[in-house]
């Protein structure tokens, strides 16, 4: 079970007050941001859903989320072209940047870990299951490496 308080930041504790994360979704199916709302819902976590990678690249400038969720077949700019912009442009090694796509095949899978993605999760997802499983790659790619 995921509460509030797994949905904000440690480092941002101040007495009782916690900052929850950001998080931007660039998804272009509109029945895959309403399962992003069901799964994510405000009272746990701020987010912001484009519909594509060039608003993507627009909002998480602007915004400077937390965690990015990135589809990886979307209009105008694909997910694998957000990443490498924020990676390898921006020079952003600090967002957690996590794939959700039906793309599963090795190739995919390898270039998008190789440009510094922290997680992968393949289409179609479990609502109930998407939340903590952010969660868990959040804590881990901010785990001191051994």
């Amino acid at each position: 079970m995921i509460d509030k308080q797994d949905f904000c930041l440690s480092e941002n504790f101040h007495g009782t007050t916690m900052t929850p994360f950001k998080i931007l979704i660039a998804e272009d199916d509109k029945v895959t941001q309403r399962l992003y709302q069901a799964a994510l819902p405000e009272a746990l976590c701020q987010h912001r859903i484009v519909g594509d990678g060039e608003e993507a690249i627009e909002v998480y400038k602007e915004w400077q989320p937390d965690i990015m969720l990135l589809d990886f077949s979307m209009p105008n700019c694909n997910g694998f072209q957000v990443l490498k912009m924020i990676r390898e442009t921006l020079q952003d090694k600090n967002t957690v940047i996590i794939m959700v796509t039906s793309l599963s095949d090795k190739a995919s899978i390898v270039a998008c870990a190789k440009l510094g993605v922290q997680g992968y999760i393949v289409k179609p997802f479990v609502s109930k299951e998407l939340a903590p499983k952010i969660v868990k790659i959040y804590r881990e790619s901010k785990e001191p490496k051994k």
